[in-house]
């Protein structure tokens, strides 16, 4: 008897010291060397719409305003397809190479099974890789868009990439970045595009589709190296984090 009641004050006596441990989340590894990325798809829609108020109070130009769009979008998509997009490719290798540049391992995942309606809906539980992290990137909206308050028709060029560990609960970094017509001045998710990509009617927009084409590839250059660099800060703040909770407490 008295042998249990010493080793039940054992254990108790134990818990405490235990308790101090620094907290670490099984099998994440304390810094980040190598990325492996689930890479953008290219893509094969475009949004158009022009948003513009009903002229003079009419409440149905809404739904004229709304047809038309939708017939214009018909037209642009058209024409944008008559040439295969690398817009995602683009998008996967500029931070693949932003991201070696500072110093990560990285892989590019190649030949994963996409649902055919959703490509880039992947089941991270199928991907088999060694690397520190998986960082997933899509496109989430690519487009042309004329708001109520502008006259022109802006590029919209909106993309996500999120780091994790596989098994962990927690993202490393977890973004969406815009560039164009939804970007606000100032904001890091943000990124202002260039004036000369304002466009201030249909015709104009379709007598330049070849520019229409380079604004979106600026604008999947410059997420990329704004993304680039906010997972590096990321990666860099959590191996700051693990040394400060590995140090020994006086």
């Amino acid at each position: 008897m008295m042998l249990k009641v010493v080793a039940v004050l054992s254990i108790l006596a134990l818990m405490p010291a235990c308790a101090t441990h620094p907290k670490t989340a099984a099998g994440r590894p304390a810094a980040i060397a190598r990325i492996a990325i689930i890479p953008a798809s290219n893509p094969k829609s475009y949004s158009f719409e022009n948003a513009a108020p009903p002229i003079g109070g009419y409440p149905f130009q809404f739904w004229v305003n709304k047809a038309d769009s939708k017939s214009k979008a018909r037209t642009f998509n058209e024409k944008l397809n008559s040439q295969p997009s690398d817009l995602g490719d683009k998008f996967t290798e500029e931070v693949a190479s932003a991201l070696r540049a500072k110093g990560f391992t990285v892989e590019i995942l190649e030949g994963l099974a996409r649902p055919a309606d959703d490509p880039d809906n992947i089941d991270y539980d199928k991907i088999n890789s060694h690397a520190d992290a998986i960082l997933h990137l899509w496109i989430s909206e690519i487009g042309l868009y004329s708001s109520g308050f502008s006259l022109d028709y802006i590029p919209r060029v909106n993309a996500s990439g999120k780091l994790f560990v596989p098994g962990q609960e927690d993202n490393l970094y977890d973004e969406e970045i815009y560039y164009g017509v939804d970007a606000r001045k100032g904001k890091e998710w943000a990124i202002v595009p260039d004036a000369k990509y304002a466009y201030r009617s249909f015709d104009l927009v379709m007598s330049n589709i070849d520019d229409v084409r380079s604004a979106y590839a600026t604008g999947v250059l410059e997420i990329s190296r704004r993304m680039s660099e906010q997972i590096y800060r990321a990666t860099k703040n959590l191996a700051a984090e693990e040394s400060a909770q590995t140090k020994p407490v006086n």
